[in-house]
């Protein structure tokens, strides 16, 4: 029994489809593993602006340190304070892979990663920038009081 060729060339084709949509996927999954590789190397560095913006924000408190000095905390603390908005506002606003296939097109989707990759590149830069002027900046301030109820030694 002889299939019709256009049957035959219709399951070539689906086969075909098949393969290229198998392609496809492979592509953007590893764009989105690459994009992830960039915030998995700074998202552990969230804790040490945490650190670093609490030194600050203890420092500023002590009333003795020089208005020169507090402005520049004061802006230290802000760059501190907006990288770590950045990485929150940047994975929470995040759409995940299998959401972006579903309703779009491959074209869509590598286009989509490509804006994100830029954008947590622009977060992890902001990011070290503002550690490295944090740990510059406590290098300048007072070391904090001991607690009140901490003997002299």
């Amino acid at each position: 029994m002889r299939l019709p060729i256009f049957i035959l060339a219709a399951a070539g084709l689906l086969g075909l489809s098949a393969c290229t949509e198998r392609q496809q996927q492979a592509a953007q999954q590893k764009a989105w593993d690459e994009m992830m590789v960039i915030h998995d190397e700074v998202m552990p560095r969230m804790s040490e602006i945490n650190n670093l913006a609490s030194t600050i924000e203890k420092a500023l408190a002590d009333t003795t340190i020089s208005p020169e000095l507090r402005t520049e905390a004061e802006r230290t603390l802000a760059e501190l304070q907006a990288a770590d908005k950045g990485m929150w506002d940047w994975m929470y606003g995040l759409q995940q892979l299998p959401d972006l296939r579903s309703t779009a097109k491959n074209e869509e989707v590598m286009a989509y990663i490509k804006s994100e990759t830029k954008k947590i590149v622009e977060v992890k830069d902001f990011m070290l920038r503002s550690i490295e002027a944090g740990h510059k900046m406590t290098q300048h301030l007072p070391a904090p009081a001991p607690p009140a109820d901490m003997p002299p030694k």
